[in-house]
């Protein structure tokens, strides 16, 4: 969750995702002062570790385009018998 370099620690993005991620915060003194630094950029802390704001812009593209890709393919099948999916149960995770 943190980078050590030259005595000073930053914050990695927990998930890299995004082609603009900056791979880590700003490096500071302490990992207090690192974890403050991604708090005030408005990082977002998943329960596993903090996601930039680039990679969060990312993965909500990309869910919006999962979305509606799934709502045409509905539209265009609606004579199947199949069950509707529930899109926000089961949507995994990005690693």
């Amino acid at each position: 969750m943190f980078v050590k370099k030259d005595n000073q620690v930053s914050v990695e993005c927990h998930t890299k995702d995004s082609p603009e991620c900056p791979q880590h915060g700003e490096f500071c003194e302490t990992e207090d002062d690192a974890q403050e630094w991604v708090e005030d950029e408005c990082w977002i802390f998943s329960g596993e570790g903090w996601i930039c704001p680039d990679c969060n812009t990312h993965f909500m593209r990309n869910l919006a385009n999962v979305r509606r890709d799934m709502e045409q393919d509905k539209n265009k099948d609606d004579d199947d018998d199949e069950p509707e999916v529930d899109l926000v149960v089961g949507i995994p995770t990005v690693l």
